[in-house]
C-alpha cells in the first residue's frame, strides 16, 4: 500500500459516489501569538493498494509530531480496506480527519506522520510561524 496522496485543507470530503472534494490545501499557517488555536483543518489521504492487497482490514494513524520529535496528537486506529477494483479502474480509498480547535503552543516545523499498520508512509508538513502572512513591504 502507498499514499498516493497527502495534504492539510480548510475543508475536504468523499461524496456518496467515492469522490474526493478538496478545498484550500495548505501547509503554513501564521499566527498573531503564541499559543494559538487552529479552528478547523481535515487531513487528506488517498492510499493506492497493490494486486494481492485489496479486501484486507487495514488500520490508519495519523500522529502530530513537533519539531523536536515529540508527539502531540493521534487519531485512533481507522480501519480501513481498499475494494478491489471493477473494470479497469484503480484500487484506491480516500480517507479525510477533521479536526477542530487544535492548538500549538509554539511556532516551527510540525509534522503530521501517515501510518498504515504501523508502518509510515509519508509525511504532511506544517510550518507555523508568528506573524500576519502578509507580504512584507
Amino acid at each position: 500500500m502507498e499514499a498516493r496522496l497527502l495534504l492539510i485543507a480548510d475543508f475536504a470530503n468523499v461524496d456518496s459516489l467515492g469522490k474526493l472534494n478538496i478545498i484550500g490545501a495548505f501547509n503554513h499557517i501564521y499566527a498573531p501569538q503564541f499559543p494559538v488555536q487552529h479552528p478547523a483543518m481535515y487531513l487528506v489521504v488517498r492510499i493506492g493498494a497493490e494486486l494481492g492487497e485489496f479486501n484486507q482490514e487495514k488500520n490508519l494513524t495519523f500522529i502530530l509530531f513537533d519539531e523536536d520529535g515529540n508527539e502531540k496528537w493521534r487519531t485512533p486506529e481507522l480501519k480501513f480496506a481498499v475494494p478491489s477494483p471493477l473494470g479497469g479502474k484503480t484500487g484506491e480509498f480516500n480517507a479525510v480527519v477533521g479536526i477542530q480547535q487544535m492548538m500549538f503552543e509554539h511556532p516551527g516545523r510540525y509534522e503530521f506522520r501517515v501510518y498504515i499498520n504501523g508502518d509510515q508512509k509519508g509525511i504532511i508538513p506544517l510550518d507555523i510561524e508568528l506573524g500576519s502572512g502578509q507580504p512584507q513591504a
